[in-house]
């Protein structure tokens, strides 16, 4: 059984998390006017409030962000990524309908729209896509700039040496084997040694549970090919004895907890999550004492998720459960 690469959230929490990294690669004249000692506001829910009536009928991410220009100038920007991208007649038509929305609810403020298509084909075209009317006297065009990732493919060493100053390019290069391995051996290849890179570029802890989330999301793999990444990364840390990730079984699990998708009653989850526990445990002190059984087994939701953060950075057994 596969499990389904989820891009809608990856590419979320990666906007979110890296936005001016995601400008700095992508539009970097762009980046270059922006104020960012001004951190920039997600404006989400005024932005599914606009969207409400439009047809979704592909999946996509939006997102409404505004920054402060070096200017002093107020700027929105409406970031619109295309997770299934390719051929799409009704692409630039909706892109300036979405504009036109956006442009009425906040007239006084300069709007820029960007897109983002993930998986279109690399071709010759210009960096900018338009939708257009004409009619007797009366014409219209509406242009703005796209960004095709396949376009970069042939730019994935430059991606590489750009990754450790800058995390997005780890986004790209894991959406860039998205697009092109399927979920076989050789996308478990590719997907550890993302992995093992976010040791060897030096990134924090913060940013090597953020990153690994993301590639984990993109990159899914059928479960015995999992069960095979799980250990390939529990020996990666083992030989760095850098124990940032850890708990592949900890990140999944709060993901799960987040989206709702562990089923049953609360006491069903708490159960569930007392045997992930207790297999972490074991995993990284081995066998679990019987006092630790009866605390498992005793404690709460929370007194649990508590016992799972500190098993990161625990010495010992006993260290976990203070």
């Amino acid at each position: 059984m596969t499990t389904v690469s989820d891009y809608d959230s990856a590419w979320k929490e990666a906007l979110e998390g890296y936005f001016p990294e995601f400008m700095a690669l992508l539009w970097p004249d762009l980046h270059a006017r922006i104020d960012w000692r001004e951190p920039p506001v997600f404006r989400d829910k005024e932005l599914q409030a606009l969207m409400r009536s439009a047809k979704r009928g592909r999946r996509h991410v939006d997102k409404l962000v505004s920054v402060r220009l070096l200017d002093g100038q107020a700027t929105l920007l409406w970031i619109h990524v295309e997770i299934q991208a390719g051929n799409d007649p009704a692409f630039s038509y909706r892109m300036y309908t979405y504009y036109i929305r956006l442009h009425e609810k906040y007239p006084t403020e300069h709007l820029v729209s960007l897109a983002v298509l993930t998986d279109a084909p690399a071709q010759d075209q210009a960096p900018y896509l338009s939708y257009q009317e004409q009619f007797w006297d009366c014409s219209l065009r509406f242009t703005f700039p796209v960004a095709r990732l396949e376009d970069w493919r042939p730019r994935m060493d430059e991606l590489i040496r750009l990754a450790p100053a800058n995390p997005f390019a780890v986004v790209m290069l894991t959406q860039l084997e998205a697009n092109a391995t399927r979920a076989d051996r050789h996308r478990l290849v590719r997907k550890t040694e993302l992995v093992k890179r976010l040791y060897l570029w030096g990134y924090q802890r913060d940013n090597v549970i953020m990153l690994f989330r993301i590639i984990d999301a993109m990159l899914a793999l059928p479960e015995p090919l999992e069960m095979a990444f799980e250990d390939a990364v529990q020996k990666l840390e083992e030989e760095t004895r850098m124990n940032y990730v850890t708990s592949i079984e900890r990140v999944r699990l709060k993901r799960e907890r987040e989206e709702g998708k562990l089923e049953g009653r609360q006491e069903g989850k708490a159960e569930g999550f007392a045997a992930l526990l207790s297999t972490l445990i074991t995993r990284k002190f081995g066998v679990l004492p019987d006092w630790a059984k009866v605390k498992l087994v005793a404690a709460d939701d929370a007194v649990l998720s508590r016992w799972a953060e500190q098993v990161l950075d625990a010495q010992s057994i006993e260290d976990v459960f203070k």
